[in-house]
């Protein structure tokens, strides 16, 4: 008897990078073998989803959502993260990665900080995947680079990783700091904004972090404004309510000078 497995690869045979609904692999399922839709459970053999209990050896695809998976076969070179989704829970975690068809799973740790074991590799293609869902933000869909914040503010921390060589530490409750490198708690600040531009700094968290490093997104580039100690910048701050305001052109003299 066929396995669903082999069942599936017989169907999709000519459909390599295509994405199809899981739906329509089922119906074509039933009707090619009468398979029991039922049986059929897509998510056990992606790349970059672990269902526990199986032996997750058989990889046909990339799942994109509930619905939607993308066949790429076996034995793809597959670049990217695993993701895993214990039962009862309501958030994903990150198990391992893939480096082109290579399989890494991670260390389980106990304090569960799972940027921690990202590697560069991934945070580089993180890097590239965010940067060009921004090209299509600003060039396809007009969107002004200031009102993609949340994006552009992702680039500048996956950049700052890159930059140090260091390691993603934002955590739901993490404040103060970015990324850690060699030691040092680094606050990631980016901003889109152009001539008279200034970062703040919350008052608060200013003793939470070692270093500032800042990113100024200009004619489609992510330029370094300023990479070093926070001491360093503290003079040039001003105070507004709770924060510090440090203007974008004196960080910019302060690198000149360094």
């Amino acid at each position: 008897m066929t396995t669903i497995y082999e069942q599936i690869k017989i169907v999709l045979s000519n459909k390599t990078n295509e994405i199809i609904t899981s739906s329509e692999i089922k119906d074509q399922l039933k009707n090619k073998f009468g398979t029991n839709p039922g049986s059929v459970i897509l998510s056990d053999y992606c790349y970059n989803r672990y269902n526990k209990g199986i032996s997750f050896n058989k990889h046909l695809f990339q799942y994109i959502n509930r619905s939607s998976y993308k066949y790429l076969g076996e034995q793809y070179p597959y670049t990217g993260l695993i993701f895993h989704k214990a039962k009862g829970s309501e958030k994903e975690t990150v198990v391992g990665e893939w480096k082109n068809g290579e399989k890494i799973i991670y260390e389980q740790t106990s304090n569960n900080n799972q940027l921690e074991n990202i590697s560069k590799d991934q945070i580089i293609k993180l890097y590239e995947n965010y940067n060009e869902i921004l090209r299509n933000e600003v060039s396809l869909l007009n969107c002004k680079p200031t009102e993609l914040r949340h994006l552009i503010g992702r680039i500048g921390e996956f950049l700052c990783a890159i930059h140090t060589n260091g390691k993603l530490v934002k955590e739901v409750n993490q404040h103060g700091f970015d990324v850690v490198s060699n030691g040092r708690r680094i606050s990631v600040k980016t901003t889109a904004q152009g001539q008279g531009s200034f970062i703040t700094l919350n008052q608060n968290t200013f003793d939470d972090f070692d270093d500032l490093f800042v990113v100024q997104y200009v004619d489609d580039d992510f330029k370094i404004v300023y990479y070093g100690p926070k001491e360093e910048v503290f003079n040039l701050t001003r105070c507004y309510k709770n924060k510090y305001e440090v203007d974008i052109n004196r960080l910019l003299r302060i690198a000149k000078r360094n």
